[in-house]
């Protein structure tokens, strides 16, 4: 089976979860509670404190999401089906967390949107000025996303409990997620965008690699 095929496959299950459910209409709702409510955000436009949060919730019932499938499937031998079948390990993990950020990406999109959408018509902010906040806020979220993703599927190889899994993405991926977010807001003299692009790619890469070293020395 192609890797084409296994994210194609992992994507379908994924998008049909009431996790990606309740992301792809709650996200998007936050928009529009966060407006009505109208929090103190000192002048930060609603979009990217949208895209900021959405991103943090998203991430971690993602991870927790990819965690504990990973251990209940283990558990109930799933696997065992891909051993008579030419399927790398690696490949069946790098298809879950392709199809899982597929995912998280459409529940931001989302949600950003309509918080632009907010913002032009509730404010006289220029649309460039916003779209550059917009970008640094797309930035951070999907390096963010892309970091406790790709730990919690290290996680679901690694532990036998759906609830350590569940605890160990919980803490472990948002804390390690947050390399790709605090030094741009604490240091203005950091390219934002780049920065988060660059430490997300990275630190993903470096995560995958154990990831698939783990796979040759661990049965799944």
């Amino acid at each position: 089976m192609s890797l084409s095929l296994l994210i194609k496959d992992e994507f379908k299950g994924f998008y049909k979860s009431k996790v990606m459910l309740v992301l792809w209409i709650g996200m998007p709702l936050i928009s529009l509670l966060l407006h009505y409510l109208q929090p103190d955000t000192e002048g930060i436009p609603l979009s990217i404190l949208v895209g900021l949060m959405v991103s943090s919730l998203s991430g971690t019932l993602a991870a927790v999401m990819l965690s504990t499938t990973i251990v209940s499937e283990k558990d109930r031998h799933v696997y065992d089906l891909f051993l008579i079948r030419p399927v790398k390990r690696w490949n069946l993990m790098f298809a879950k967390l392709i199809a899982v950020y597929l995912c998280l990406m459409i529940a931001i999109l989302f949600s950003v949107l309509v918080g632009i959408v907010i913002d032009l018509i509730k404010t006289d902010i220029q649309i460039e000025t916003l779209l550059d906040g917009v970008w640094d806020s797309l930035a951070i979220s999907l390096s963010a996303m892309a970091i406790s993703c790709s730990i919690s599927i290290l996680i679901g190889i690694l532990v036998n409990s759906t609830m350590v899994a569940a605890i160990l993405a919980i803490y472990i991926g948002n804390q390690l997620s947050l390399i790709a977010v605090l030094p741009g807001i604490f240091f203005e003299n950091i390219n934002t965008i780049a920065y988060a692009l660059i430490i997300g790619l990275i630190f993903t890469i470096l995560v995958n690699i154990v990831t698939a070293l783990v796979l040759q020395r661990k049965s799944l």
